[in-house]
């Protein structure tokens, strides 16, 4: 009896020590990392300003009426997109990096509406993963608020249709991407608002849309994280300059 309950000790404790393990690894790879020295540093062309709700990234020398408003991932550090936001602003459009309570947009997107006045300027939003699903809800719950929508890696909107919508969207998606295929995202392209556009980028995958580790059930990426990022903020700001030029 005595060894039996010995050995059912023994394996208790290896049982949690790697139960633990795993939890500390799968949480550690939701944290930013990597980031460009300046990311967080203000210059002639961007200031940077934090609070417990929002990282701002306004630009300092840009005219351009459109505003960014970027919804991070689901669990993961808001300052994983912080370099990509960094260079909207740099590009002329002031970027507010929203900060979940919990890192969960599901569960506290709304108070973007009670942290910027939406009604009286011209934003554009979007996100990545589950902050590109709760973006699209926001959309669906205020459809002429918004001036445009971007998704990236992620196969929302699937439960809600936004196909009735007239608000131009631009949907980027990866082809190693394991939480976000190819297949749920082309599936699901008839919810998207009409002459929405779809880009694949060829090797990325669904951790390097931010600066994050390679999270539980991704897939390898066969390109560079810069190479990765690099497409996504062309392709982004390609999509906000066409609609700068629109709204004036």
């Amino acid at each position: 009896m005595g060894k039996k309950w010995k050995k059912r000790k023994i394996f208790r404790a290896v049982w949690f020590s790697i139960v633990a393990l795993l939890f500390i690894w799968n949480w550690s790879t939701f944290q930013s990392r990597d980031l460009p020295q300046d990311t967080f540093s203000n210059s002639e062309e961007v200031t940077i300003t934090e609070t417990d709700d929002e990282i701002s990234f306004r630009t300092n020398t840009s005219t351009k009426a459109l505003q960014v408003i970027f919804f991070q991932g689901g669990l993961t550090d808001p300052k994983a997109y912080a370099p990509l936001c960094r260079k909207i602003a740099e590009a002329g459009f002031s970027c507010h990096l929203i900060k979940m309570n919990w890192r969960l947009p599901q569960y506290d997107y709304q108070k973007t509406l009670q942290i910027i006045d939406v009604k009286k300027g011209n934003y554009v939003i979007g996100g990545h993963s589950q902050g590109g699903k709760m973006a699209a809800q926001l959309v669906y719950e205020n459809p002429s608020t918004f001036k445009g929508l971007f998704l990236m890696g992620t196969s929302h909107p699937r439960d809600i249709s936004l196909s009735h919508l007239n608000i131009p969207c631009i949907k980027l998606y990866a082809s190693q991407d394991g939480l976000a295929s190819v297949e749920e995202v082309e599936a699901n392209k008839p919810k998207l608002p009409e002459n929405s556009k779809l880009i694949l980028i060829e090797g990325g995958n669904h951790s390097q849309f931010g600066y994050l580790g390679q999270l539980l059930m991704d897939s390898s990426p066969t390109i560079s994280l810069n190479d990765q990022q690099k497409q996504t903020y062309h392709h982004l700001i390609t999509f906000l300059n066409k609609l700068e030029t629109t709204n004036q």
